[in-house]
């Protein structure tokens, strides 16, 4: 037989348990409206940082904006003069006044008034006081206009093609140079250089080792070697250099046909006609044409 318990045990129970639950439960309540407190606080200092981010963030921007547009106003105020094209010249003075002229050449005014102008043959014409004179380029690529008064000239405007110097068969890649008035030089390998000059037709051959050789038509000299002539048939003459070791032939039209030793065949053709200088013929220049003679 199952005894029934007293009904004010029951009730002390219950209310023991229900007294349990609502302390845990105040507990936790506790417990949670803490944590809510620390994720507002939380909330708080991260909206507060964003705030400042944002806030710093359009202040340089605002700042950026306005340097900008400073920076364009001044732009804007400052005229940038363009450079100055003095070519063929590298410089020229300050205030100098360049000018392209129909037929392609130029004229430059200097600030004291001298007008320098280039000419198709490569050469300055000076024009100063009144007075006007042509200039021949040189030493190098200076040019002097005035006694003491020197200015340089960009290379590549004395650079000619081979068929201006009349040269042929040079390597590829080695030009000319325009040395004044029907006057070309050309360095050629193991540093020979060759001047050619349509003036006064003949070469002249400079040789590293110390020999130079004047070749033509009615010049053959060596000076610090000898160079040994023959007559050819058709009145052509042939030529050989005793120690640079050069030779070659020389037409009746003065066309050189000329061998290195370096084994480079070259050809000479002059321009124009041969200038005769009324000078008397003695010797072997009275036999042959030709004035041959050894320097040393």
């Amino acid at each position: 037989m199952i005894s029934e318990e007293p009904a004010d045990l029951q009730a002390t129970i219950e209310q023991t348990d229900s007294g349990e639950q609502q302390y845990v439960l105040r507990v936790l309540c506790d417990h949670l409206s803490g944590i809510r407190e620390e994720l507002s606080g939380i909330r708080t200092l991260l909206e507060a940082g964003h705030a400042a981010s944002e806030a710093m963030r359009g202040q340089a921007q605002a700042y950026l904006e306005a340097q900008q547009a400073k920076t364009q106003e001044y732009l804007e105020q400052v005229q940038i003069e363009p450079e100055s094209d003095f070519y063929p010249f590298v410089e020229l003075p300050a205030g100098t006044e360049p000018r392209d002229l129909p037929d392609g050449n130029r004229l430059f005014t200097l600030p004291d008034g001298m007008i320098l102008r280039t000419t198709d043959d490569h050469r300055i014409c000076v024009i100063d006081a009144g007075e006007q004179q042509v200039i021949t380029p040189g030493p190098g690529t200076a040019v002097e206009v005035a006694p003491g008064r020197l200015y340089t000239l960009v290379e590549s405007y004395l650079r000619a093609t081979q068929e201006a110097a009349g040269i042929s068969g040079l390597p590829a890649g080695i030009e000319p140079t325009a040395m004044g008035a029907e006057r070309f030089a050309v360095v050629l390998p193991e540093g020979i250089r060759l001047d050619v000059d349509h003036r006064e037709r003949f070469i002249t051959l400079i040789n590293p080792a110390g020999p130079i050789d004047i070749i033509g038509i009615g010049r053959i000299e060596g000076i610090g070697e000898t160079i040994a002539v023959r007559l050819l048939s058709g009145g052509a003459r042939g030529f050989q250099c005793g120690q640079s070791g050069h030779g070659g032939l020389i037409e009746t039209d003065g066309t050189i046909h000329l061998g290195l030793k370096s084994g480079l065949d070259l050809v000479v053709r002059f321009q124009g006609e041969a200038v005769d200088d009324g000078a008397p013929e003695n010797g072997c220049s009275g036999q042959c044409g030709i004035h041959c003679e050894e320097r040393t």
